[in-house]
């Protein structure tokens, strides 16, 4: 009853081992070769042994015997092939040719039995319940049967010597399973022979080994296919290459990536990153790609190197499950370096191009400043004017934009350039006019508000060629407006509101203030109560309403600014007198 059981487990065994294997078959997309050569051998070898197991004569026995041989001696070149691929280990082909060579001549030898007696020197068969058991006398060529497996164990000694030494180019959880399932089945053929057991237990060792492989292969085959992969792109030696599955654990990488990220030299394929959890291959790159499930394209700094790291989902082919992810690292140093010191260099460039306007700007606002002090020194009534009105401008800019206009810090610092500029204009005047004490006739008032347009015709051929069109139009504004007012009774177009330039605007208060507090030779000057009073009054006829009640609010400052004028004046008189 027990040898009958053991022939239906064989049985369910086999049955169990075909289907899977058209499963896999079936739902991969890409077959590798050898994996399906890999199930066909065993799927013949374990039918030998079944159909040896049911035979009712010796000579089916024998032929069946003599399938079984395919798997005894084309497995294992497969095997080794498998395993090699498997540990990244690049075997020399003649190697495989010895091997094939000797696996097959040993294939031959036992086929050659029945027709000589030189592999079997007789068989016979027994049936012990059911079971047949083909018994052998062995012949002289059967010892290079064992020769070839003799051969075969010591090459894969060799491999596996050859993984234990190349930790970072295997899995060694995959190395192990593998060795474990083929030196079980290697194990189990001798000893059936050296117990000299009636029952073959090969088959159940195949089925159930191979069963276990196929289990894991999807695993096998996807280390196998960032292995070839990797091996491929090694020979790529500016970019290095990282494969990590979706367990967080490495698969595979090539020099290079090491030498860009060198924390990674201490990790093993299959290993967890967690090792290296606080290096930067795992802060920039590892957890940022696994947090989102998306592709990935950043720049890092890492060893030395400025590098860029993409990062692409990847999946075996035809498989859900063992997804993960492959880093491709491009070193950039020499494009950083290079942007560098383009960016240094457009940096100096426009350092020099300011350092040049700059110098340039003082240039023409001394001869502006110059032609300004030659009129104030023809103008016996505005002494000190060009400077004070400048410096009460400034303050209003800053007053303005504390109170959030919309006026850009850039417009008011041209406002305040264009403020000595704004009697220009009167270089044109007749000195009879300019530096009459008295009170002007109706023809002399006339002449002395040409200055306003004078003004702007002399600024834009100051200022021809320059680039800034928009500082030029603002000083001509200055220039040709600020005697405007905004009820439109002013001089020299009578501009009304808005039609008013807002630079003019500006220039008018200044201009206003300055002359009601200063003394003049026709009048001494007002107290800072009767100037903001008059002021107060005149907006909306003279002044713009808005920009009126802000320059009320500079009031302390513009009083302040005004007693330190005063007493600058009252050093320097006292100066000159002790002089």
């Amino acid at each position: 009853m027990g040898y009958q059981i053991y022939k239906y487990i064989i049985y369910f065994l086999y049955c169990l081992l075909i289907g899977e294997q058209i499963i896999v078959i079936i739902g991969r997309k890409k077959r590798s070769v050898y994996h399906m050569l890999l199930c066909a051998l065993v799927i013949m070898t374990v039918g030998g042994y079944m159909v040896m197991m049911n035979a009712k004569n010796a000579e089916v026995a024998l032929e069946a015997n003599k399938v079984t041989y395919l798997g005894g001696c084309l497995l294992p070149i497969v095997v080794l092939k498998i395993g090699a691929d498997l540990c990244n280990l690049k075997m020399k082909m003649w190697i495989y040719v010895m091997i094939s060579l000797v696996g097959i001549i040993a294939m031959a030898m036992a086929w050659s039995a029945g027709y000589m007696d030189l592999y079997y020197s007789d068989y016979s068969i027994e049936i012990v319940n059911g079971i047949t058991i083909l018994h052998k006398v062995y012949g002289p060529w059967h010892a290079f049967y064992y020769f070839y497996l003799a051969l075969y164990f010591a090459v894969t000694v060799v491999v596996i010597v050859h993984c234990v030494r190349n930790r970072r180019n295997y899995s060694n959880r995959m190395v192990i399973i593998f060795t474990a399932i083929w030196g079980t089945i290697y194990f189990t053929y001798y000893g059936e022979r050296l117990l000299n057991l009636n029952v073959k237990i090969m088959p159940v060792a195949l089925a159930v080994g191979m069963t276990i492989f196929v289990a894991f292969f999807r695993r096998a085959n996807l280390l196998s296919m960032n292995t070839n992969m990797l091996n491929i792109e090694e020979r790529e030696e500016e970019n290095g290459y990282v494969v990590v599955n979706y367990s967080n654990r490495l698969m595979g990488l090539n020099r290079k990536a090491a030498e860009f990220f060198p924390e990674l030299s201490g990790l093993g394929i299959d290993d967890k990153f967690e090792k290296i959890k606080d290096t930067c291959f795992c802060e920039k790159i590892i957890e940022p790609a696994f947090s989102k499930d998306e592709n990935l394209s950043e720049e890092v700094e890492n060893n030395g190197y400025h590098l860029r790291v993409i990062v692409r989902e990847i999946k075996a082919p035809g498989q859900v499950g063992d997804r993960g992810k492959v880093v491709e690292i491009r070193d950039i140093s020499a494009e950083a370096r290079y942007k560098e010191m383009l960016r240094d260099y457009r940096e100096r460039l426009e350092e020099e191009v300011a350092e040049k306007t700059e110098s340039l700007d003082r240039i023409r606002q001394t001869i502006v400043m110059g032609m300004a002090s030659m009129i104030e020194s023809r103008d016996f009534s505005t002494g000190g004017h060009i400077r004070r009105t400048s410096d009460v401008v400034d303050v209003f800019a800053q007053e303005l934009m504390d109170a959030g206009t919309s006026l850009s810090r850039k417009f008011l610092h041209m406002v305040v350039i264009a403020a000595p500029m704004h009697d220009l204009g009167k270089i044109a005047v007749d000195d009879a006019v300019l530096r009459k004490k008295g009170k002007y006739t109706p023809e002399e008032y006339e002449a002395m508000k040409m200055h306003a347009a004078n003004g702007a015709v002399i600024v834009r051929r100051v200022f021809s060629g320059m680039d800034d069109e928009e500082l030029v139009n603002v000083v001509a504004n200055v220039a040709h407006f600020h005697h405007e007012k905004w009820n439109g009774t002013g001089y020299p177009l009578g501009l009304k509101g808005e039609e008013i330039p807002i630079e003019a605007r500006i220039m008018a208060l200044a201009d206003v203030f300055d002359a009601l507090v200063s003394k003049r030779y026709y009048k001494d000057a007002y107290s800072y109560d009767e100037a903001f009073k008059i002021i107060e009054d005149s907006i909306g006829s003279h002044f713009d309403p808005e920009l009126g009640r802000i320059f009320l609010n500079a009031r302390p400052k513009l009083e302040e600014m005004y007693d330190r004028f005063a007493k600058e004046t009252v050093d320097e008189v006292g100066r000159e007198e002790t002089e």
